[in-house]
């Protein structure tokens, strides 16, 4: 039984030591072709912001649309996948980088700010911040 805990333990051990042994695409060594993917993703999530609030301009219960139903927008990024959800009156949307081993995400909603991050790796400890 002792033995069955030190396998486990050694199994999850090595499999997060791998996973944290990748390099992401987007910290300080990136490539320019991720930096010109990375930037397209922000611009693209700037784009559909500003197309979701052209549509139909300070009226009440706007109806937020489709990123397909938008006009002049780009392609999404190579190797992101967008994922849009609108229930009319809101939305919220996340461009995810597929090829990211940290999982790079930008993300935005109704409220027009564009956030850009990983999230914490498995293991991470979360440092608060200290207050003043």
């Amino acid at each position: 039984m002792v033995w069955y805990f030190f396998v486990t333990v050694a199994v999850l051990i090595g499999g997060s030591a791998s996973a944290l042994a990748q390099e992401c695409l987007h910290a300080q060594t990136e490539t320019a072709d991720d930096r010109i993917r990375r930037e397209q993703a922000i611009q693209y999530a700037r784009r559909l912001n500003a197309g979701q609030h052209s549509t139909l301009p300070g009226q009440q219960g706007q109806r937020y649309r489709a990123p397909d139903d938008l006009r002049n927008l780009p392609p999404v990024p190579p190797g992101f996948q967008l994922q849009f959800n609108t229930d009319g009156r809101t939305y919220t949307f996340s461009l995810k980088d597929a090829r990211d081993p940290c999982r790079f995400a930008v993300f935005s909603d109704q409220g027009g700010d564009v956030y850009a991050g990983s999230p914490q790796r498995p293991g991470a400890t979360i440092i608060p911040l200290e207050t003043q």
